[in-house]
């Protein structure tokens, strides 16, 4: 895993201590990554789902689904391990860290280093209650707030 130490600031309000490191994963897959998420449960994210198409190794191209059915497409590059920062979206410009993502690539978590948004990811809403409960534990271990999380309602 790798150690981001240096807290930075963000625009809007931090879901995380930032005192806290945060770790993304250093064998990082993009071609698994690659594929259709549901957004599980986030803090306060607009966000419900992304589909992600790896273009190469050094990037992605991205498109985020608001809950309210805009679509925003963009590309998405791959600016470390476990790491990738979209040209477009509810976040644009921020880098993405993925903390974690279990061994199959089903489920994934997701932040900011500055704490601005943080999500649980899964391949469909049904997310098994073990993984959920490890996802939790990731936040937490990031430092992120886990009474501000917030889980998606199925069918939204």
């Amino acid at each position: 895993m790798l150690l981001g130490c240096t807290p930075v600031g963000g625009a809007g309000p931090s879901y995380r201590d930032v005192a806290r490191p945060i770790t993304s994963i250093a064998l990082f897959d993009p071609a698994q990554f690659s594929g259709h998420w549901e957004v599980v449960a986030s803090f306060g994210s607009i966000t419900c789902a992304f589909d992600v198409v790896t273009v190469n190794a050094d990037m992605f191209d991205l498109a985020e689904r608001a809950c309210l059915g805009a679509v925003t497409h963009s590309v998405a590059l791959i600016t470390g391990p476990g790491r990738y920062t979209p040209k477009g979206g509810a976040n644009k410009a921020h880098e993405h860290w993925v903390m974690w993502v279990d061994q199959t690539y089903r489920t994934a978590v997701i932040g900011a280093m500055a704490g601005e948004f943080g999500m649980i990811l899964n391949r469909d809403q049904d997310i098994p209650a073990d993984r959920l409960a490890a996802a939790r534990e990731i936040l937490d271990w990031n430092g992120y707030d886990l009474s501000r999380l917030q889980m998606r309602p199925k069918g939204e």
